[in-house]
């Protein structure tokens, strides 16, 4: 009978990476910052303003943001919000703070590139308060770290937060954070550096980037020098923080994500003792998308008491039979089983496929397919929503 075995996780993803000093001066981050009008680029129905950052050069920098609450008359408390932090090449979408105030949150979002929220890009206007812009993947690693813009990111999320908890309307205990690609790389690190952040869904951007085989990540960090690259891992990785967050985490990705492989993911997933849950599906499209139910009920499951969702134990098996355990009191709709026959390093071009899954109460259970590498089962709710558990790599003995 063929037996199956955990891959072992490498090191650097179970101890903890010896931390410099944080880069930040969290005090000023808790300060809350000045706003000043925005006199362009206006959307009906959303104030419209710029924010104070730290200072660049000497100079201040200002941060432009949207932000929208639902109608009527706050609940108790204040309202719950959501700070939207955008990707790569993104900006500041009234959109995506529409999606958030439609499902019962305010929202701010913001450009973090020193841009205002018109045209495309890269073809967006800069304004004359912007920080540091972004130089491809770490390319300002040479630079003194409070003329980076990561650094600047970084910060400028956290001040959001310092804003959103001034505001009288918002609940300053229920503020979360939603990040997309570049957004989720900077979620992943805020939510380690400041303990505020009720709940935390990055979305794709993770830690580990330099084990990253995406040619487009890998060729920068390749580039470093020892001393260089020894910098970014000690002071700009998220997997430094995230040991720390408080906040439970949902993670989104997709199996075949382009820019940030599935196995540093999953990595990155496993860091901090908070709770967490993920969603994974099989797909390869990335792009701020905002949409998934999934993520809207989780914020509201940790804000506002909603049905628990589900959580899942690890996962069992005997022979080419593999059992997951689902919380007590929970059933499954149905589940699947993914799995792919893929290995090598470049899990970005791995083909997945699933087998149907058996769902019997509080167990799920499949039989591996012959020769599989790796494996996690989607498991669908009685509501429609999709939850998954870890990627399970096995060795064949």
């Amino acid at each position: 009978m063929r037996k199956f075995l955990l891959c072992i996780l490498t090191l650097s993803s179970l101890v903890a990476t010896a931390q410099s000093p944080l880069p930040w001066d969290l005090s000023l981050l808790r300060e809350t910052p000045p706003t000043y009008p925005a006199d362009s680029c206006q959307v009906p129905g959303f104030r419209s303003f710029f924010y104070e950052g730290l200072t660049y050069k000497s100079n201040p920098t200002r941060v432009f943001a949207y932000y929208k609450t639902p109608a009527g008359t706050p609940p108790p408390g204040g309202w719950p919000a959501v700070i939207c932090v955008h990707g790569g090449g993104g900006t500041a979408f009234p959109a995506w703070v529409q999606a958030w105030v439609d499902h019962g949150f305010a929202a701010i979002a913001m450009d973090l590139e020193g841009h205002l929220p018109s045209g495309s890009h890269p073809n967006r206007p800069a304004h004359a308060y912007g920080g540091p812009p972004r130089i491809t993947t770490f390319g300002d690693i040479e630079l003194a770290k409070e003329e980076q813009w990561f650094y600047h990111a970084v910060a400028d999320v956290s001040k959001a937060m310092s804003l959103l908890r001034s505001f009288k309307e918002i609940n300053p205990l229920q503020i979360g954070i939603h990040g997309i690609s570049w957004g989720g790389v900077i979620t992943s690190t805020v939510i380690g550096i400041d303990d505020r952040f009720a709940f935390a869904i990055p979305v794709y951007g993770c830690g580990y980037l330099y084990q990253t085989t995406n040619p487009g990540f890998k060729i920068h960090f390749d580039a470093m020098t020892p001393k260089q690259l020894e910098t970014y891992k000690q002071q700009w990785d998220p997997s430094v923080y995230l040991i720390k967050r408080k906040a439970p985490v949902l993670w989104v990705t997709g199996t075949n994500d382009p820019a940030f492989p599935l196995d540093i993911w999953q990595q990155t997933t496993i860091r901090g003792d908070a709770p967490q849950m993920e969603l994974l599906t099989i797909t390869s499209k990335h792009g701020h998308r905002w949409e998934q139910p999934e993520i809207f009920a989780f914020a509201q499951q940790v804000i506002k008491g909603t049905p628990a969702l589900p959580k899942f134990s690890i996962v069992h098996w005997k022979g080419d039979q593999v059992t997951l355990s689902l919380s007590e009191g929970y059933q499954a709709a149905k589940a699947v089983l993914c799995y792919t026959t893929d290995t090598g390093v470049n899990w970005q071009q791995y083909q997945w496929h699933t087998v149907p899954a058996t769902v019997a109460g509080q167990k799920v259970k499949a039989a591996l397919p012959a020769g599989t590498a790796a494996f996690f089962f989607n498991i669908t709710c009685k509501d429609s929503l999709l939850y998954s558990s870890h990627v399970n790599p096995v060795l064949h003995l």
